[in-house]
């Protein structure tokens, strides 16, 4: 976990100036009541309730714990990691279904190479020889069929403005959006501001290859003697 990861977690007290929640890695957070939401909170359990389940961003990481915001969770953000808890329990599922008592040491196996099991089934889409390296030969069939079923895609999208006052500005511009990658598409939305639309399987993943994608424009733009300035789209 890094500070600005996007973590699902499960309140388990309550009070007027501090929430504890456990992490789904068993870890201990909290949230401070100004993190709870923007302005004054007349009552908390408006947004925490004991033994509800949340979307925090990690602010900090002080050892073995973790300092957590819930107000600077965007809707979008949220619904992303409820669906990608989602489909991390189903794949879960199928796994203890199709290995039964065979399960617990393959996912341990795995779990020594993989962050997860999601990280697993994304990497043998690239790669089916990794299915026969950690799967016994007669589940090998059921596995494939988990890993060939394609997860919704989501966009991440970065609204950028760039501005090139040389005589040649215009092709500066194209030199710095060159990106060899299918999943991205550039949209010209009006003088200087563009569109930046990346599609991903992994939301998580998805937002930190968007933050490789957006320094590495900025070093563009740097090259070229253009100014740059990307937010996020909410």
């Amino acid at each position: 976990m890094e500070e600005g990861d996007l973590v699902l977690c499960k309140v388990e007290k309550v009070t007027s100036t501090i929430t504890s929640v456990t992490l789904q890695n068993g870890q201990e957070g909290t949230i401070v009541s100004s993190e709870i939401a923007p302005g004054r909170i007349k009552l908390m359990r408006q947004y925490v309730v004991p033994n509800k389940q949340v979307v925090c961003k990690i602010l900090k990481i002080d050892g073995d714990h973790i300092h957590l915001s819930l107000r600077r969770v965007s809707s979008k953000e949220k619904k992303e990691v409820l669906q990608s808890s989602k489909q991390s329990q189903a794949i879960n599922t199928a796994f203890k279904q199709i290995l039964g008592d065979e399960e617990k040491s393959i996912k341990e196996k795995i779990l020594k190479n993989f962050a997860d099991l999601i990280d697993f089934i994304n990497s043998a889409r690239n790669d089916e020889s990794l299915i026969s390296k950690y799967i016994p030969k007669d589940k090998q069939d059921a596995i494939k069929k988990v890993v060939e079923k394609r997860q919704k895609k989501t966009e991440l999208k970065q609204n950028i403005k760039i501005k090139c006052t040389e005589d040649d500005g215009v092709r500066r511009i194209k030199k710095i959006f060159s990106l060899n990658n299918d999943q991205i598409s550039i949209t010209y939305i009006s003088a200087g501001n563009f569109k930046l639309k990346l599609k991903v399987e992994d939301f998580k993943q998805g937002k930190k290859e968007m933050v490789e994608i957006i320094k590495e424009l900025e070093k563009r733009a740097k090259e070229n003697n253009c100014e740059f300035h990307a937010t996020e789209e909410k």
